[in-house]
């Protein structure tokens, strides 16, 4: 009985949403034909009266995610729009201490601890800032290494700022472990980017080299995987490398240490 129930509840709920599906179609007829000259809509076929509902539904979806473009700025105050050297930072420039990130998009440990991050940031008065650099892994590739260029395309399209709302939603968003976004482009367009520039930009490979730049220099300081933080006190030059994931608490009490040194 609780199957048939459990059956019923579906086919209600699909149903519903059929009837709301068709109520929006047959009021966006109605209001083209109210607002559109008579006479053309008189010799307009059924093919073009769809197109031209399609338009309508195209750009309510593009206004949904311009303003949603717009709420996510809000929540990014603290994202400067330029940066020294076009570096990726979160946070006041002048902070005595940076949170240098080693990170990979695709990695589900460094999801898990972008928000723990953030947090800490927004909660040290200026103190701590944030830079990310790219480290895609290569169990993760080519997807990793594809989302870090489009990261880096968003930041020369748009600004500092927009880039760090564009990494926020690809780490939230993807599947993870390289299983990736699906199509960047049309991604990006639903919270209010410009696929095509984005697109544009990634099939010139402009930013391969600041990624593999990125990579290296992670290298050398002896990361070999993510998530990866280098503390850096910018007053004194001492550093610290903490390797894996590490809650806030544990965040600060490490940068407590070195400021204490």
């Amino acid at each position: 009985m609780r199957g048939n129930q459990l059956i019923t509840g579906v086919l209600t709920i699909s149903t519903v949403a059929l009837i709301a599906s068709n109520i929006y179609l047959h009021t966006e007829l109605i209001n083209l034909k109210t607002s559109t000259d008579q006479p053309l809509m008189e010799h307009l076929s059924q093919h073009d009266v769809i197109a031209l509902v399609d338009d309508r539904l195209s750009s309510l979806e593009k206004r949904k995610a311009q303003e949603l473009l717009s709420n996510l700025e809000e929540q990014f105050q603290l994202a400067q729009a330029s940066t020294p050297d076009n570096r990726l930072i979160y946070g006041e420039l002048n902070a005595r201490i940076t949170l240098q990130e080693y990170g990979d998009i695709e990695c589900p440990y460094c999801r898990k601890m972008h928000g723990s991050i953030k947090q800490v940031i927004e909660h040290s008065q200026g103190v701590i800032n944030w830079e990310f650099k790219h480290f895609p892994l290569g169990s993760h590739n080519p997807v990793a290494a594809i989302e870090s260029q489009a990261i880096e395309c968003v930041k020369e399209a748009y600004d500092n700022r927009t880039a760090w709302i564009a990494l926020e939603r690809f780490m939230m968003d993807t599947k993870g472990n390289g299983k990736g976004l699906g199509d960047i482009p049309e991604y990006v367009r639903s919270f209010g980017l410009n696929g095509s520039l984005i697109g544009n930009c990634l099939a010139a490979d402009d930013h391969k080299g600041k990624i593999n730049q990125d990579y290296e220099d992670g290298r050398r300081a002896g990361i070999t995987a993510t998530p990866a933080i280098r503390i850096l006190d910018n007053q004194t030059g001492q550093d610290y490398l903490l390797k894996g994931y590490r809650t806030p608490e544990q965040l600060l009490q490490a940068v407590q240490q070195i400021l204490s040194q």
